[in-house]
């Protein structure tokens, strides 16, 4: 079992891992997208954002890497992020 969720500088960072069909393919391939909510805050919306690699078309081979990316991006966005002072 792997966790789809971390906490980082004060986000609660969620993936949400889908199954994709690629063609006529009978690989795997999953895509991910990443919620982020503010701790403190109870009634967070965990609106999901797209990851990019997902969005413009890409996939994984395994939900591990789909979390994985999908956890780096909310990463990014969250030091991207500057909080109102």
């Amino acid at each position: 079992m792997f966790h789809n969720n971390m906490i980082y500088k004060g986000y609660r960072l969620t993936a949400n891992v889908s199954r994709i069909s690629v063609g006529r393919s009978r690989r795997p391939a999953f895509t991910a997208t990443v919620a982020l909510d503010v701790i403190a805050d109870q009634h967070g919306l965990n609106v999901p954002e797209e990851v990019p690699l997902f969005a413009s078309g890409g996939f994984v081979s395994s939900p591990v890497m789909a979390v994985d990316a999908a956890i780096n991006h909310g990463r990014h966005l969250v030091d991207a992020h500057v909080r109102p002072s």
